[in-house]
């Protein structure tokens, strides 16, 4: 609090001070506390207020003077002797000094004060009157440190905007927060608006809006705000007005903002959780309805066909039981197949599944899937291998690594009616990484599905065989193997899946000897 109200004083020839209460009633009514003395410091009057400040009792008589009362000091200085001095020579003082004292003489009283002194002169000039006017500040300043180090750990931002001068003004960490370059506390609404997300804007602007023409609005308003480094925070904030102006709109807008963005960044993870949580139902439920189907349609394939063969009432020729037996083999390698997948989903799962490293040849592991998988492949459709000239020696779970190029192969398999699929390896990333791939001119797959391709239970076509699981469960293993693997693909011209292997696992560091 300023006390310029106070600084108007009248000429010798007036005899009078403008701002100088007069009567000892007028200054019992002031709300500050009120000091009249004798230029030499004998204390004449004081009002009420400042009787409660200086402990001094109501009614009772008043002290001889100034300096056997009370001192008023900056740091260890008292200001009185210096200030009556220049009230002499007609020099105003002024204001006292920010984190200025009041002492009395016999007590351990002291507190914080604002205010000035105040001459009177009579008509030739000659000082006859000191009035001291003070206002007590200590449980103010207390209350304002204390509002301070809570806020200083909060990111909570008070403000206010004054509509005359069109100045906003707020807290200081709010620029610091944002990391907006120093404006000394004050911007216009125009600057603040710019900060104010285009989308949120229009609605911010319009609260505002009506809260300048003194409607009555205790809402929360959210909004982004643009950080220094371009990104966007989000805040909330809500304001009211004090008094009004002679054409009814407010004095003063005051409000709070703070920043909401880590409430906000839990509240989209937990509604991406939400979704996949309610995706994953909905999977799980479209699996276990799909692997009924899986289960049935083998067994009774097989069932069917085992019972032809052992009927006798329907004898059956050699070629006959030979396709039979085909049958049953193939739909039992796919059963097979499918209750693998569901026990390697379980040890996902449970965090069971068990990786067994040790020094392989490439060559040797994919010539022994080649041997293997050109039986399978559909009339039509060619299976490549493609070597390096120099073997490549890896450290890996050959077991599990020949899972997943099988898993992919037979994946290919499903979608090349005919053509060519092809598989390989080759070194890259400056000799560190195997990379090993599939590569196949099958149908291909819509750019839409490539990003859920990997993803549990997804098919991107459900007339297909399967539960979607294999192409989930080789992420897991090619990521459990230290590698990564990924797809490309264009729809009717095929499908490449690439899984990169580093060529030796990273060696854990070794313990401190102690």
């Amino acid at each position: 609090m300023n006390f310029h109200f106070f600084r108007h004083r009248t000429t010798a020839s007036s005899g009078t001070d403008c701002a100088m209460p007069s009567g000892k009633d007028t200054l019992s009514l002031l709300s500050i506390a009120s000091v009249s003395a004798t230029p030499d410091g004998k204390i004449l009057e004081i009002n009420d207020r400042a009787r409660r400040d200086l402990c001094i009792g109501g009614g009772g008589e008043i002290p001889l003077s100034i300096s056997g009362l009370f001192s008023v000091c900056y740091g260890k200085q008292d200001l009185i002797p210096e200030i009556f001095d220049r009230l002499r020579r007609h020099d105003d003082p002024g204001d006292l000094p920010e984190w200025t004292t009041l002492r009395r003489c016999d007590s351990d009283l002291k507190f914080y004060i604002q205010g000035r002194f105040i001459g009177r002169y009579d008509d030739r000039g000659r000082l006859h009157r000191v009035q001291f006017l003070f206002r007590n500040i200590g449980e103010e300043i207390t209350r304002r440190f204390v509002l301070d180090m809570a806020l200083a750990q909060t990111r909570i931002f008070p403000w206010f905007f004054d509509p005359d001068d069109n100045k906003m003004t707020i807290d200081a960490r709010w620029f610091r927060h944002l990391g907006i370059a120093d404006t000394a506390d004050t911007i216009s609404a125009e600057t603040f608006f710019g900060f104010v997300h285009p989308d949120d804007r229009a609605m911010l602007l319009d609260a505002f809006t009506r809260q300048l023409s003194g409607a009555l609005d205790d809402k929360w308003y959210s909004y982004r705000l643009r950080r220094g480094d371009g990104e966007w925070e989000w805040f909330e904030t809500q304001s009211v007005y004090l008094g009004r102006s002679d054409d009814g709109s407010p004095c003063r807008v005051v409000g709070i903002c703070q920043s909401i963005q880590s409430h906000k960044t839990i509240e989209n993870a937990l509604i991406e959780a939400r979704d996949r949580a309610r995706e994953s139902d909905r999977l799980k439920s479209m699996f276990l309805a799909n692997m009924s189907h899986e289960i049935r349609t083998p067994l009774n394939a097989i069932i069917g066909f085992a019972n032809l063969l052992t009927n006798e009432e329907y004898p059956s020729d050699e070629d006959e039981k030979k396709e039979y037996s085909r049958l049953i083999t193939t739909n039992g390698e796919q059963l097979l197949r499918l209750i693998s997948d569901i026990l390697d989903l379980s040890k996902i799962e449970s965090n069971t599944m068990e990786f067994n490293f040790a020094d392989f040849s490439v060559t040797a592991l994919l010539t022994d899937i080649y041997q293997a998988q050109k039986l399978n492949m559909r009339p039509g459709v060619e299976l490549r291998l493609e070597l390096p000239d120099e073997d490549i020696r890896i450290d890996t779970d050959a077991e599990r690594l020949k899972q997943v190029i099988n898993n992919l192969i037979n994946n290919a398999v499903k979608f090349t009616d005919k053509g060519s699929i092809t598989f390989g390896c080759r070194t890259c990333g400056n000799g560190t990484t195997a990379e090993l791939f599939v590569n196949d001119t099958g149908r291909g797959i819509e750019e839409e599905h490539l990003e859920r391709i990997f993803d549990r239970f997804y098919k991107a076509d459900s007339f297909v065989k399967g539960v979607g699981l294999g192409l989930s469960i080789c992420r897991t293993i090619a990521e459990s193997l230290g590698g990564s693997i990924s797809v490309t693909s264009r729809p009717g011209q095929g499908t490449r899946f690439t899984l990169r292997h580093p060529l030796r696992q990273p060696q854990p560091e070794a313990e401190a000897v102690s």
